[in-house]
């Protein structure tokens, strides 16, 4: 795979978590408004102070995509929560779910250009 379309594709995935978990501590971006058992959930997450764990994980695995150190740690942390995104979204908030979408994607796709960085996490 290209150098370049890497980088470019490591940088988007980083500003794209790093501003999702910006938003957990400043709140710029509005909060969804999730019905039924999704909303319950989002709300004990929210009183938990789960979501600002997120946060910080989010924050810590964006910068890491941008200044490039600890890619792989960082990507198998960010994979595991743009999965339970997905997750949440596919089963409580369908119409909200193409940023939790493009973000695995975009994981997946930088997991498979550092295959080689993967292969003992990937091997049987």
């Amino acid at each position: 795979m290209n150098p370049k379309i890497i980088l470019a594709l490591r940088i988007l995935m980083g500003l794209m978590v790093l501003v999702f978990g910006l938003n957990k501590f400043v709140n710029f971006m509005p909060a969804l408004e999730v019905p039924g058992d999704g909303g319950i959930l989002m709300g004990i997450y929210f009183t938990s102070g789960f979501l600002k764990i997120i946060g910080v994980l989010e924050i810590l695995g964006g910068l890491a995509l941008l200044i490039g150190k600890y890619v792989p740690l960082a990507l198998t942390i960010l994979l595991a929560i743009l999965f339970n995104a997905f997750v949440f979204h596919a089963l409580h908030n369908p119409e909200n779910i193409l940023p939790a979408i493009v973000g695995l994607v975009l994981g997946l796709v930088l997991v498979y250009a550092h295959k080689e960085r993967f292969s003992s996490l990937l091997g049987a």
